[in-house]
């Protein structure tokens, strides 16, 4: 019985201080994901473009990234506000795709027409080669900050979130660049880390609590910027696709709210409160209730620790967990900002220490978007909220010592 006592004692020393989770096993472990990730990405293009760009089944090449390529033609064409006409900009996909191609609707803000209008100039294939390489590039030359160059342009590519992003075609690198980028030049480039935070308006769900962060860390330059730049973007995008654009997005607008209170052939991809507890089987009152505390709690956490003198690496890790806790719509490929998370608590270890089961728990963390969809959609438990909430606890811990540690100095 001792002996079994001490084993389990010995294992969960391992697993908590995680010593054998070393730089170079790491390392390794990304260029393993990455060769893999480098393999199925290719043969999923291959079956995409044998003939043309979709599969048998009618699904296009990069999966969402038509949505993007297709509203910037339209767009380009003097047809925005047809953007938001479901039969017309079916119609205008299949037109420059494939006939049997796959039902797609553009959901996106006005804005996001503005910002993705250069890949109206790109034929569909070299559009999403470009969407690819921006989105890597944004996010390697920002994790430079923190890492080496060859582990930068590894970890930009080589996670799960990044591999589903590339999969679906998706803009959760450009997101992941502006929300993290924004926290990364803070403290050197105020105005600019306020205009990416203000860029972010085409999510705005994704940047719901970066005010209450500026707020209480008192960075109202960035504030500003960021207010700036979200209004200006608003702006242009009315003068140049015209009022009936955006009439025509917010008549579309509750859609996106009923697909996601419905939506059961994709909440195990949805790593949200709300997500969780629709498919556990709970109503809608039920989930908008538990999303709404989860929100206020992640709130109030975050207005704390951005109060607080620990470092910016833990306040910017801090802000986009939170901001998964508290935004009811997200998907897996939105995690890509968990790369960012990752860099920066795990460079603040390095300088401070890691507390115990902190190695373990970031591990499982960028692990995480791989594993919880299969979970989720098999045993229709969705556990990602309890990773991340458990990810945040022990940031806001690691972050009390730090202040407790700098008020002894003192």
């Amino acid at each position: 019985m001792g002996t079994l006592a001490g084993s389990v004692v010995i294992a969960l020393t391992a697993l908590s201080e995680a010593n054998w989770l070393t730089a170079a096993r790491v390392r390794r472990i990304g260029v393993v994901f990455a060769v893999m990730a480098v393999i199925f990405f290719s043969a999923d293009v291959w079956l995409h473009t044998r003939a043309g760009v979709t599969d048998a089944s009618g699904e296009q090449l990069g999966r969402d990234f038509v949505n993007y390529w297709a509203g910037a033609r339209m767009a380009a064409e003097h047809r925005a506000p047809s953007v938001y006409d479901v039969k017309a900009f079916v119609s205008f996909q299949r037109a420059h795709t494939s006939a049997h191609a796959n039902f797609k609707w553009y959901s996106y803000p006005p804005m996001t027409l503005l910002l993705s209008l250069p890949l109206a100039i790109m034929s569909f294939k070299a559009g999403f080669a470009f969407w690819l390489v921006a989105g890597w590039a944004a996010c390697t030359a920002l994790l430079k900050r923190m890492l080496n160059w060859p582990m930068a342009a590894l970890a930009g590519f080589a996670t799960p979130a990044s591999f589903l992003n590339a999969l679906s075609g998706q803009n959760g690198q450009f997101s992941a660049a502006l929300l993290c980028g924004g926290v990364l030049m803070l403290g050197s480039r105020p105005l600019v880390a306020g205009t990416l935070f203000g860029l972010l308006c085409f999510k705005p769900h994704l940047a719901v609590l970066v005010p209450v962060a500026l707020a209480a860390g008192g960075y109202w330059r960035a504030f500003g910027a960021a207010a700036f730049t979200a209004l200006a973007i608003t702006a242009v995008s009315a003068l140049l696709f015209g009022q009936d654009t955006w009439a025509a997005f917010l008549h579309n607008a509750p859609i996106n709210a009923l697909l996601m209170e419905q939506g059961t052939d994709f909440w195990h991809r949805m790593p949200t409160v709300f997500a969780m507890i629709r498919l556990a089987g709970g109503n809608i009152a039920l989930a908008y209730g538990v999303q709404i505390a989860s929100a206020l709690v992640a709130a109030f956490l975050t207005a704390r620790i951005w109060r607080s003198q620990t470092t910016i690496a833990r306040k910017g890790a801090a802000l986009v967990l939170a901001t998964f806790l508290t935004t009811p719509y997200a998907w897996d490929y939105d995690l890509v900002s968990l790369t960012f998370v990752a860099a920066w608590l795990v460079a603040d270890g390095l300088q401070n220490g890691f507390r115990s089961w902190e190695k373990l728990l970031l591990a499982i963390t960028v692990a995480m978007p791989l594993i919880i969809t299969s979970m989720a959609n098999q045993s229709h438990i969705q556990i990602a909220p309890l990773i991340l909430g458990g990810m945040l606890l022990q940031t806001l811990r690691g972050a009390a010592t730090q202040n407790q540690n700098r008020l002894a100095v003192a």
